[in-house]
Parts: structure tokens; sequence; C-alpha cells
């Protein structure tokens, strides 16, 4: 075996040195992941979104998992595996900071293995960052849920596809008024002494947390969160205007799901969803299916609070890419038809079946540009819980990782996907 690691190794270095007169397709495959090599990518012929700005005919080279150069026209380095993007769009990976489950993983019940076949899973539909999310359940089964997921993250590499980025606790500590899909046996008051170990069995990698600001003990609750960083996300509430903004003051910042699981709009009692769309700190979710919000609504949100603080997730449960029957979120039976989720014997959304490629072409079809649909995908996202700058993913510059995304300027389907400079899904259709 090691004899023909040798030659697999010195076949590859003679490539990377010989004169190639033409862009020609070579890939280094590892051997294991645990002796992974980064592969020198170069995107050629690409129309580069930053998100931010369009490069015609552009180039992006990434060295060593890093995004080295970008630029018009052809590049000067022409060593490593090239990628012809033939015209098609090149972006930043979508990164989904909200999501249950796909293809019949859970985050909340799933091992690492499944977690990281998850990973791999969600390249396809460009997602190269996800934050698993669990969902309210007994204090010693999320326990279990931020080990599993804490072993996964602890076992990845780029080869197994998205970065897991950490955990995601939507609930326990919300309104049962407005719990939505979540089991109403384990919603409780906050509890300060059960995040600490939530904090202590994730390693540090407690990210974000899901919350009513009316539950007992949640503004202190909110309070220790903000010193330590973890984003707090007000929803599954029936606050007040004036307590959401306490909770505001305090540090949370994001808003779950935004209109749902919140009370409507009302014009003589403001409520929790003004107070979160009045505040320009807040990053608001949107899941832009057009089952949980109207397309009119998804419009009005992005032009009145901007795409700087818009964030597009999926909150999809593991029925994602299976075929309609009956499912399961955190111990209550989901019924799905047509793709739509309910619990069973409701009309109560449970979560999605959305991808981020969806997300992202739902929004282009009703007239978003897709410079600011794919900003919303993926630098937005990353900013809002705190990434951007920490990991560098999100955007196409030099210094940030090599997450990208190569989609048919036609249709917006995923032709590749490639997390840290590896090629993680091709389209072979």
């Amino acid at each position: 075996m090691a004899y023909l690691r040798d030659i697999i190794r010195l076949l590859h270095n003679c490539l990377k040195h010989a004169e190639i007169n033409r862009y020609t397709r070579i890939t280094y495959h590892p051997l294991s992941a645990g002796e992974q090599k980064l592969t020198d990518t170069i995107i050629v012929n690409g129309k580069i979104l930053t998100p931010y700005y369009f490069i015609e005919n552009g180039y992006v080279i990434i060295k060593n998992g890093e995004i080295i150069d970008l630029g018009i026209g052809e590049p000067k380095e022409k060593n490593g595996e090239i990628i012809d993007a033939k015209n098609n769009i090149v972006a930043p990976g979508f990164i989904d900071t909200h999501t249950h489950g796909y293809k019949g993983v859970d985050a909340s019940y799933s091992p690492a293995p499944d977690i990281l076949k998850w990973a791999k899973e969600i390249t396809r539909h460009g997602t190269t960052a996800f934050l698993p999310s669990t969902v309210s359940l007994p204090h010693d089964q999320i326990i279990t849920a931020c080990k599993n997921i804490v072993e996964a993250m602890n076992k990845w590499t780029p080869i197994n596809g998205a970065r897991i980025l950490g955990i995601h606790l939507e609930g326990p500590y919300i309104s049962k008024e407005k719990k939505g899909a979540q089991n109403p046996e384990y919603i409780r008051k906050a509890s300060i002494s059960e995040v600490e170990e939530y904090i202590k069995v994730s390693q540090n990698n407690l990210v974000q947390i899901t919350l009513a600001p009316e539950v007992d003990g949640a503004l202190d609750l909110i309070k220790f969160l903000s010193r330590r960083g973890i984003v707090v996300s007000l929803g599954h509430s029936v606050s007040d205007y004036e307590t959401a903004v306490k909770a505001i003051l305090l540090g949370a910042k994001k808003a779950t799901h935004l209109y749902n699981a919140m009370p409507p709009i009302h014009h003589r009692k403001p409520g929790l969803v003004i107070a979160l769309l009045r505040h320009n700190s807040v990053f608001l979710e949107l899941i832009s299916d057009y089952i949980h919000v109207s397309p009119e609504m998804v419009l009005f949100t992005i032009e009145y609070a901007g795409i700087n603080r818009v964030v597009l997730i999926t909150d999809s449960i593991s029925a994602t890419m299976l075929p309609d029957g009956e499912y399961s979120l955190g111990g209550l039976r989901v019924e799905v038809r047509d793709g739509i989720p309910r619990i069973a014997g409701t009309n109560t959304l449970a979560g999605s079946t959305l991808t981020m490629d969806k997300a992202v072409k739902n929004l282009v079809n009703k007239g978003i540009n897709l410079k600011d649909a794919i900003a919303m995908a993926t630098i937005t996202p990353a900013k809002s819980i705190g990434i951007y700058h920490k990991l560098r993913i999100g955007e196409i510059k030099p210094g940030f990782k090599g997450d990208l995304i190569v989609l048919n300027k036609e249709d917006l389907r995923v032709e590749y996907t490639i997390v840290n400079g590896t090629v993680v899904y091709e389209r072979n259709e």
C-alpha cells in the first residue's frame, strides 16, 4: 500500500509541474480522510459573484484551502485542479443556519456518522456550511444531541462535505402558546444551569439558542448568553413589544423564522414582530418556501430590512428529499403531503422540506436580483452567527476559505460544490 501511495503522489507532482497548454481537469483523490491532502483548485471562465460584485470572465485561485487570488481573464497560476466554469455563476457556498435534518437524519437524535452523511448530501444543493438545529427535548436528550454533533464536528474534514458550524438549540425555553411543531411536554422555563451543561458537553460549540423573552428566567439567560458570545434568537413567543425591546437591548440579535410562531402584526399592539423589524441590529430569518410566509411578505421584509439583515434558512426536517409519508419531529408525528410537513391531524406546519438552492431560486423567480438573493444565503447568514470573520466564509475574496459553488446560469442548478478547495459535489446528469 505504501508503494502505491508513493506512485500516486509522484504522478500527482509530475502533473502539477507539467506544461499545460489548455485547461484540463486534474483531480487528486486522497487515500483516506486522515491522509487528506488539500487540492489546489483554479476556477476559470466564470461569472464571479462575490456576492456584492460580478466579475465577468473571471477566475478564482484556491491554495491550501484558502482563496489567494481572483480577477479577470486567465490566471497566471495554472498548477492544480482546473475547473472550467463555462461562463456559469461562481458564488460563495450557501450557509444554512437553521436546519433540523435531511433525508432521514435528525439533529436531535442521529449519531455522528449520520450527521456526517447529512453534511455530504446537502452539498448537492450548494450548501457548504450548516448549523444543525435541535427542538425542545428532555435535558438528557439535548446532552446526547450536543455530544453527537460535536463528535461529527471533530471527525469532519473537507471531503465529508459541508462544514458543521456548531449547535443551534431551538427551545426548550419557548412559549407553549406559540410552540408550533415543538413538543409541549419538554417546554420549560429558562435555566442557566442547564445551558452551562450544554456549553460544556458541546465543547463551547453552542452557537445559537432560540428562546421566548417572556418565559421565566429568559432575560437573565439572555444576559448570560450574550456575555459568552452565544447568539440569542427570539422566536416561538407571544412577547409584547416592550419585553422584546428589552431582550434586544440585553443582547438578542436574531429572529427565528420571522412571522412564524409569533402573534400577527396589530396596529395597536405592535408586539414582537415590529420590535424585531424596527431594530437594525437584529438579523431576520425567513423561510422562502412561500408556504410559511407569503411571497408578498417575503418581498416586503427584504425591501424594508434589506439584504444585510435578512437570512435565508431552510428549517428543513428529516423528511427533506424523501417521499410523502409519516415522520417524526421531537417525538411528535409528522405527516408530509405534497412535500409539506404538518403535525399529524392538524394544519400546524412542522418545519419544511426546503433546500438552500430552492430558497434562492424562489426569490429570483419573484424578481429579487440574483446578487441580493445570493447575499442573503451566504454572507448575511455568516454574519448573523458571528462566523464571517472567525471562519472567513460567506464571501469570495483573498484570505477567505475556498467554499464555493458553480451555478448553471440558465436555471441555477448546482454544477459544482467546493469546500476548502476540495470538490465535494459535481453534477453528472
